[in-house]
């Protein structure tokens, strides 16, 4: 017979609901009541282990809400002045900023938003930098690509430049809008999962940007949009985002696959680094996904076969807020069965 809950209790295991210690990491964390901040309600804990306080904001030790510390910094990293910044946000927003504390935001967060490091070497034209365009493939996506970064990155892997451009001037959608079409996601549900190539990272910068994106998301359903935008906008590596990929029956049948029609999918983000191309998909609770691995094998094969770039030069990675979970599309003992054929940059193939 279950023991049935009294006040105290529910108060109990309400008090007990929290983030881990950031001091000493125990999950021994209870409510110890709001304070009030500014324009915004701050909830404090108590961790029983460290005997210390703290509070649940992303930005701490701030009289600005972290919504508009991180919206006044996005801003900016678009390539807009401070004046222009402070100026935008208390018209739009209502808020006064001094310029000299959003300059110091900029100091204290340019390893957060490394972007930011970027504006002393080169210019960002906000108006025309980031290119968008809205793709109906059959759901509508937003296709968007960030010029300045995409040409810097681009001169180490100019198949990738030469196809995401080619992405904003030519019309696919009957590709996508095909009756017979099969997604990656829907392939990879079908396909073994394959978790030996697969290695957890420890918190990395991935994730303590995701962390800051979610605080700009009012809704869950704003979560996906906001990560993406957020990376595109204030790190150093992200070239695109949901950007649309695809192979052709020929192609599968080359690498194994036998489908009778086109595979197609859209890759949340794009990232060059470290001279590789990185492939991210967001993905909240990353931890319990089951075809991930698959999926993003997929949209690495995808990739490769528009591009021409040799998937030892592909990495993939899920993410949430918490973890980071990267697989190697190349196996290091032998070459993968489909990914063993050389791949030519057939772009414009229907």
């Amino acid at each position: 017979m279950s023991k049935k809950k009294t006040l105290d209790t529910m108060i109990e295991d309400h008090n007990r609901e929290g983030p881990d210690c950031p001091n000493c990491k125990s999950d021994q964390v209870i409510r110890s009541g709001k304070r009030k901040v500014r324009d915004e309600t701050v909830q404090i804990f108590y961790c029983k282990s460290c005997c210390k306080y703290f509070n649940d904001r992303k930005i701490p030790h701030g009289s600005y809400p972290p919504r508009t510390v991180l919206e006044a910094l996005s801003y900016y990293n678009q390539g807009h002045s401070l004046s222009q910044t402070v100026t935008t946000m208390r018209r739009r927003h209502r808020t006064k900023i001094p310029v000299t504390t959003l300059h110091t935001w900029v100091l204290k967060h340019e390893n957060e938003l490394p972007i930011s490091k970027m504006r002393r070497t080169y210019r960002i034209d906000p108006d025309n930098n980031i290119r968008t365009r809205r793709l109906f493939h059959p759901q509508p996506y937003v296709f968007k690509t960030h010029t300045l970064k995409l040409n810097i990155k681009g001169k180490t892997f100019p198949g990738l430049k030469r196809y995401i451009y080619w992405i904003m001037q030519n019309d696919m959608d009957h590709i996508f809008r095909a009756s017979d079409i099969c997604r990656c996601s829907e392939l990879a549900m079908d396909r073994p999962v394959d978790r030996s190539r697969t290695r957890a990272i420890n918190t990395n910068s991935a994730n303590r940007m995701t962390n800051l994106a979610l605080e700009l998301a009012r809704t869950k359903n704003e979560r996906h949009t906001r990560v993406e935008e957020f990376f595109l906008v204030n790190d150093s590596a992200t070239v695109s985002i949901e950007v649309p990929v695809y192979m052709t029956p020929k192609e599968l049948k080359n690498r194994g696959i036998d489908l009778d029609h086109h595979l197609t999918g859209h890759i949340d983000m794009i990232q060059v680094r470290n001279n590789r191309v990185h492939i991210l998909d967001y993905k909240p609770d990353a931890r319990s996904q089951n075809h991930a691995e698959a999926q993003l094998q997929l949209y690495a094969m995808c990739l490769s076969a528009r591009t021409g770039i040799d998937p030892r030069n592909i990495s993939c990675a899920y993410f949430d807020e918490r973890d980071y979970f990267e697989m190697s599309i190349f196996n290091d003992q032998r070459r993968d069965s489909i990914m063993s054929l050389k791949y030519g940059p057939r772009i414009c193939s229907t």
